[in-house]
């Protein structure tokens, strides 16, 4: 239990955490939407609510700041600039080292993560100030 405890305190590992309970949360979404509506506006809607999560989770438990309307705003800029970066790391991982069609993908996700997580937490440290601590709560 203590070696749970020192992982949760690893920013790190917090921000996998947060990506996989984010992409858990949007694909959960996603499926129960499918009830109601088409899978287009059904996804739309899932992508929406997935970076509203993620910049919560982030902000908040991640990198231990507050919840801002400015961050939440400027939060889309990971997904934007995460496209770009992705799709031409994975056109060379394809083309330049031949790396098969299946395994291009995983390789750029992994390689992705430290871009992800510096542009997260520059964001977030950018348009919010830290939460206070249980230290500064006590009287």
């Amino acid at each position: 239990m203590r070696a749970l405890a020192g992982l949760l305190r690893n920013e790190k590992f917090r921000f996998l955490i947060a990506g996989a309970t984010t992409t858990a949360f949007s694909y959960l979404l996603y499926l129960l939407l499918l009830l109601w509506i088409a899978p287009t506006p059904a996804y739309a809607v899932s992508y929406v609510a997935g970076i509203v999560w993620a910049y919560s989770v982030n902000s908040i438990w991640v990198f231990r700041g507050r919840w801002t309307w400015s961050g939440l705003a400027a939060y889309p800029l990971v997904y934007l600039i995460q496209a770009i970066v992705s799709f031409a790391i994975f056109s060379v991982l394809l083309q330049r080292f031949q790396l098969p069609a299946v395994v291009a993908p995983l390789v750029t996700i992994v390689l992705m993560l430290p871009i992800n997580y510096a542009l997260g937490r520059k964001i977030v440290r950018h348009t919010s100030r830290p939460a206070p601590s249980d230290q500064d709560r006590q009287p």
